[in-house]
């Protein structure tokens, strides 16, 4: 029994126990990205600078109680990777995502790879992109600096999403983006 693992559960199921129910106006255009989703090993890494592989990844996207103190939902945004074949666990990445009154998302994620994101773009419907607009990094990585970051996120029927994760570091491509991740979800029923 690992008693670390059965508590940090313990205080994730607890949070989601706040859940309001209810989507804010503003966040009802999240709809259709809110659940559990996953994929096995439905999932690619390319990069020049890495050996290409697959992995599967869990994404899930719940409704928070509102802030009260700012009058704003988030969504509760987290998502786990893991190698399709060694089962060895990638990284992890946590947050909140909100849309504005103008229909524009913004995500904002720390991750156990030493990266915090904070990303804004456009939601529209079974669609949203999002671009990097500021990261952090723990002083020691080792990854290569990343400069930017696209995201999108598209839901093809009910029971399919598809993220596709595209960036550029201090070495790879010089201008525009190469495509990093790609991979497909399946909704989940149960939460």
């Amino acid at each position: 029994m690992d008693l670390r693992k059965d508590f940090f559960i313990f205080i994730f199921i607890s949070t989601l126990g706040l859940i309001s129910g209810e989507l804010s106006a503003t966040n009802k255009k999240l709809e259709w990205f809110v659940g559990r989703w996953r994929s096995e090993f439905g999932g690619k890494i390319v990069w020049p600078t890495v050996p290409t592989m697959t992995y599967g990844e869990e994404l899930i996207v719940l409704e928070a109680p509102m802030a009260k103190s700012t009058n704003v939902q988030f969504l509760n945004f987290s998502a786990r990777a893991w190698s399709h074949t060694t089962k060895d666990h990638f990284h992890d990445e946590w947050g909140f995502i909100t849309v504005d009154p103008n229909g524009n998302a913004t995500l904002m994620t720390a991750g156990n790879n030493g990266f915090t994101t904070y990303e804004v773009g456009e939601v529209q419907p079974n669609k949203m992109v999002l671009v990097l607009k500021d990261i952090g990094r723990i002083s020691f990585s080792r990854d290569l600096p990343v400069d930017d970051l696209r995201r999108t996120f598209i839901r093809h029927d009910d029971n399919y999403m598809e993220q596709l994760l595209e960036m550029r570091t201090a070495t790879h491509p010089k201008q525009g983006y190469l495509e990093h991740t790609r991979i497909i979800y399946t909704k989940q029923k149960e939460l």
